[in-house]
């Protein structure tokens, strides 16, 4: 780039003009004259019956003041053309200035965005070193705008210490933050597996914002509220039970009030015709009851089926110690 020798002093210079003043010729005779009218004019008294005058008399004032406003503009145009020429010639030099001022402009933006571009690229290098010290995603923290500024780079362009202590530090404390998040959802889920429930709805609610505490207060109250919901539902079986035993005894002893015997001694259903067993018959042919002691292995599933299928078939079960 070279120098270039003219100074902003250099542009000063000099214009010749002559302030003007405008006087109006016999300015007495035409303040008579004016006052001649408003007086006239000003004494007429119009009304209803003398529109038509009242409207003549106007239109006269009317042709008054356009003359008068005429004039006026007139003297002005003559009076301000010294200006307008002198500002259309100013104008345009300053137009040429301007013209070569933006272009410059223009490379300057397209250099700063460019350096911009070559400060981001090395921000972005630190946080992809810093990534792997903290084993997290490089975009994992916002490039804030003040890391792309000049003053954060040295005169080699290299990126400043404080700025790269910043972005450490920001990816500490989400590399920190996703440890304990992590450490907090194995807690739950093993909380939630020893409870018998779905481990992974539970451990979800760390990244919701719970904490491990009330989680546990949680899953404490679905345990409960799992173990009165069991015990409403095998009382409610039993109730069945007895109730369907007694059922089935009245049954029984209604049709032995009924029954007749035949030739052999049983009995049977006059209406139906079919044998009725006793009480000791029906003891005869129910199935032999077998007790047997095991040791199970399985996963919580697992346990949760088999308990429910011993519930399900009436299965006895007695702890053994």
């Amino acid at each position: 780039m070279t120098t270039n020798g003219l100074a902003v002093t250099d542009i000063q210079f000099a214009v010749n003009y002559t302030p003007s003043k405008i006087t109006i010729e016999n300015e007495d005779q035409l303040d008579q004259l004016i006052n001649q009218v408003t007086e006239h004019y000003g004494a007429q008294v119009f009304s209803d019956s003398n529109i038509p005058e009242a409207k003549e008399a106007r239109a006269q004032l009317n042709k008054y003041i356009k003359a008068m406003e005429d004039r006026r503009k007139e003297i002005k145009r003559e009076f301000t053309k010294p200006l307008t020429q002198f500002e259309s010639v100013m104008k345009g030099y300053v137009e040429k200035i301007t013209t070569i001022s933006d272009d410059i402009g223009e490379g300057i933006k397209k250099y700063d965005e460019e350096q911009k571009a070559i400060r981001l690229e090395k921000i972005q290098a630190e946080m992809e070193k810093l990534a792997e010290l903290f084993n997290v995603e490089p975009n994992v923290v916002e490039v804030h705008s003040n890391w792309l500024a000049k003053s954060a780079f040295t005169t080699k362009g290299e990126v400043r210490p404080k700025i790269i202590d910043e972005i450490k530090d920001k990816m500490k404390i989400i590399a920190m933050e996703r440890e304990r998040i992590a450490a907090d959802k194995a807690t739950v889920t093993d909380y939630a597996e020893l409870a018998g429930l779905d481990p992974y709805a539970w451990s979800n609610l760390i990244e919701q914002g719970w904490s491990v505490a009330d989680i546990r207060e949680k899953i404490k109250q679905a345990v409960e509220d799992k173990r009165i919901r069991d015990e409403q539902a095998e009382q409610q079986r039993i109730a069945k039970q007895e109730h369907d035993a007694a059922l089935a005894k009245l049954a029984e002893e209604q049709a032995m009030q009924q029954a007749k015997e035949t030739d052999s001694g049983a009995l049977y259903d006059p209406n139906t015709g079919e044998l009725i067993a006793t009480n000791e018959e029906a003891v005869s042919t129910a199935p032999e009851l077998i007790t047997a002691v095991l040791q199970l292995t399985g996963t919580i599933d697992q346990m949760n089926d088999l308990n429910q299928y011993i519930v399900d078939h009436n299965i006895k079960v007695v702890p053994v110690q």
